[in-house]
């Protein structure tokens, strides 16, 4: 026992000693130690050489940062050691060339760890050094090599050793891009088929490898791009949630790939892979669309003109998912999402002249039917999801385009009037949009779609009403005459069976919060009393309907119209008082409750009592 602690306490000393003289040593003299030991037929021997020599370079590091600024001996020494020149490169090349000639002896993995202590040896030299030795040109071959080793880390380290010497090497990696490229697409889809699950460490060491080529060898890429792409899109360890660390790390690949890559060079071979994205599932699809608008928000002014009607239209066709409804989408939620921010971002590069004509091809994709299937109401979801955005991002902007929506509109909140399959864009005669409105089935069930539609429709109408700012008002008379009963019928609309066991669609909670706000900013935006009178009326009226949360809808909307509208609502409470004495009678107690608060906050704004008119 006391032998084997001594033998301990011996290798310890002996090691302090070493590395107390290597701290001295000029570069040069200890490369060439270095040398000799890599020299000696013991394969122990030459580990324990490289282990030393990255050691030693760690604690160079150490030296020089903790050091940095002080010009003592020690520290400008340490700085020599990483600024070589004369004699020591000579050294320094001769060490890098007899590491390589290591791992190339060893091409059989006969000696696995003597080739994985080498590989990872040139990786510490490449980061400790800088790009202008010519040597490490020499020793990629040999390291491009062990890419395709039947050993997962082997292949996991030269891969990562790969990226270092890019890194280091820049442009003059080049003449080794094609071998590298070969070699990488032939690992990835070598483990992507014999594993079910690969190896996180070798996923990870792809994604380092391509990250420094991307970065460095970007202007050479064209060839291999639709391979690159396809790797970090269809892969589903770099699109799932599942390994954070695989994710973020694609995740700044693909962003590489839309900074450094030129938009006519990234953009073909991207649109390209659509078809296949969508077979790989949704996390594919919806990277697939992150890529599309990063690009997008990439494109200078030649770029858009060039290529806007290609991606509106990709982005178009794959609004179509929802319909389509393909077995490898599962989450068309976060698809449909991720395909209208693309398209958000098209938008924002856009004349008003390049959008006008993309905005009515998209309505008639809406509103036509399709062979196979004529029920659009899937479509219209998908786009008024879309309305609902450009609403968001381009405000008032965007308003004066709900002229084009106006008929779709009421026809979704009323389902009277069938779409057709062209000519959406043409006005229609008011009297046949009234029509629509007046034909309204008070207490109807809808189905789960088109719950979810009339919520969308809703919400787009609501931004509308916000953002209906500009001089030229879209809601005039006329407008409000023809939405105001399709809208306030919703409030007697009973929602669909089993909708709470689908979270994807908007509750009836959240469908409320949408109507109390769509119809009072709608009497905001008209600010005229000869329109809040009708729609004071139409709104007391749902209160008399059999079901209780049309009457509790009907209350909180009057509460908001006069929290909103302040005294100039007082001259409608000869009218909404009868209504409010129906309701403090109410069997149901909260809709009693509300309309006590209601009455309450009524004569604290008249400033008397009304309980005399009840």
């Amino acid at each position: 026992m006391c032998l084997i602690k001594s033998e301990k306490e011996l290798k310890a000393s002996m090691r302090a000693v070493l590395m107390s003289t290597t701290v001295v040593m000029i570069p040069s003299a200890y490369f060439r130690g270095i040398i000799s030991l890599l020299c000696n037929s013991d394969g122990n021997v030459k580990k324990k050489a490289l282990g030393l020599l990255s050691e030693t370079l760690r604690k160079r590091e150490s030296i020089k940062t903790k050091r940095k600024g002080r010009r003592d001996s020690i520290a400008s020494s340490s700085n020599d050691w990483f600024h070589v020149d004369g004699s020591t490169l000579d050294s320094f090349q001769q060490m890098c060339l007899e590491i390589a000639r290591l791992i190339d002896d060893t091409m059989d993995d006969s000696d696995t760890s003597l080739k994985l202590s080498a590989v990872s040896t040139l990786e510490v030299l490449a980061h400790k050094y800088s790009s202008n030795y010519s040597v490490f040109s020499m020793c990629l071959p040999s390291i491009t090599k062990g890419i395709c080793s039947n050993n997962l880390a082997i292949s996991s380290s030269c891969l990562r050793t790969t990226g270092a010497l890019v890194d280091a090497l820049g442009p003059r990696a080049f003449v080794q891009l094609p071998q590298i490229m070969e070699n990488v697409i032939t690992i990835s889809s070598k483990f992507s088929a014999a594993l079910s699950l690969p190896e996180e460490s070798l996923m990870l060491s792809i994604l380092l490898t391509l990250e420094a080529v991307v970065d460095k060898l970007g202007g050479f890429l064209s060839p291999y791009l639709e391979d690159i792409i396809r790797l970090v899109v269809h892969g589903p360890e770099y699109t799932s949630g599942s390994k954070m660390k695989l994710r973020q790390k694609a995740d700044a690949v693909r962003r590489l790939l839309t900074e450094k890559i030129p938009v006519r060079l990234a953009l073909p071979p991207l649109l390209k892979i659509y078809p296949d994205t969508v077979e790989a599932g949704d996390s594919s699809v919806a990277v697939f669309f992150e890529m599309l608008g990063s690009l997008v928000g990439t494109m200078d002014r030649s770029s858009v003109g060039g290529y806007n009607e290609a991606i509106f239209d990709l982005c178009l066709r794959a609004l179509d998912l929802r319909r389509q409804h393909p077995v490898s989408i599962q989450n068309i939620d976060l698809v449909e999402k991720s395909i209208i921010n693309a398209m958000i971002a098209l938008t924002m590069k856009l004349t008003e002249t390049m959008f006008k004509p993309l905005f009515i091809r998209s309505i008639e994709w809406a509103e036509s039917y399709v062979e196979e299937n004529d029920n659009v109401i899937d479509r219209a979801i998908s786009f008024y999801g879309l309305v609902n955005k450009l609403a968001e991002k381009h405000r008032s902007l965007f308003v004066t385009y709900f002229e084009y929506l106006l008929e779709g509109c009421v026809r979704h909140l009323t389902n009277t009037v069938k779409p057709k399959v062209s000519g959406l864009i043409q006005k229609k005669k008011k009297a046949k949009i009234q029509e629509a409105g007046s034909d309204i089935k008070e207490n109807s069930v809808l189905t789960l779609k088109s719950w979810h539609l009339r919520a969308v429709v809703i919400s787009a109408l609501h931004k509308c009403f916000l953002y209906d700012t500009g001089s030229r008002k879209f809601l005039d008379s006329s407008k409000f005459q023809v939405l105001l009963k399709p809208i306030v019928s919703q409030l007697i609309v009973e929602p669909p069976a089993l909708l709470e066991e689908h979270p994807s669609i908007p509750s009836v909670k959240e469908v409320d919060e949408l109507l109390i706000v769509c119809i009072g900013q709608m009497a905001v935006t008209a600010g005229t009393d000869l329109l809040w009178k009708p729609l004071n009326h139409e709104v007391l009226l749902q209160t008399r309907s059999d079901n209780i949360r049309s009457r509790i809808l009907g209350l909180r909307i009057a509460k908001y119209l006069m929290d909103n509208l302040k005294e100039e609502y007082l001259v409608f409470l000869p009218e909404t008082i009868p209504f409010l004495g129906e309701l403090l009678e109410d069997l149901e107690l909260p809709v009693k409750s509300l309309a006590q608060d209601v009455l309450k906050e009524m004569e604290s704004m008249s400033g008397e009592s009304l309980r005399q008119y009840l």
